[in-house]
């Protein structure tokens, strides 16, 4: 059980924990849905990522959603996937070697892409941690 009760508002359970503050859930839903849903890496490749963090986070909840696949086998994904490991390993400390094989292999706008939906998607699986957000239906 999560350390609040559930608002009405929104639609999975982690939506209605922040819908006990509306204009922040309205906020926080848009910039997921533009680092989700927008940009030069697939949707897909993110989703990927998404289940990466989940795996090695503390929020059973976001864990509840899939393991990663491990699909992927074009360099961009690979690259992609390679960093968000070392970023797990590291406990986000991301060493210079790292770094320079993304910008090496990823134009700004995508390294710039990655680096936000991987710390987004971090604060969302930290936030859902600390609330003790349990595995649920939605």
């Amino acid at each position: 059980m999560a350390i609040i009760n559930l608002s009405h508002r929104g639609d999975t359970s982690f939506d209605k924990l922040l819908g006990h503050l509306p204009s922040v859930q309205e906020k926080w839903n848009a910039l997921e849905d533009i680092l989700k849903n927008e940009g030069q890496l697939s949707v897909d490749l993110k989703e990927e990522i998404r289940k990466i963090l989940a795996q090695n986070s503390g929020c059973l909840y976001c864990k509840s959603k899939g393991k990663p696949n491990k699909k992927f086998t074009d360099e961009k994904s690979i690259v992609c996937i390679g960093f968000v490991d070392v970023y797990v390993s590291q406990n986000g400390r991301v060493p210079q070697s790292t770094i320079q094989v993304l910008t090496k292999t990823l134009t700004d706008i995508e390294i710039v892409e990655l680096l936000a939906f991987v710390s987004f998607t971090h604060c969302q699986q930290e936030f859902g941690a600390m609330m003790n957000l349990q595995p649920s239906n939605n």
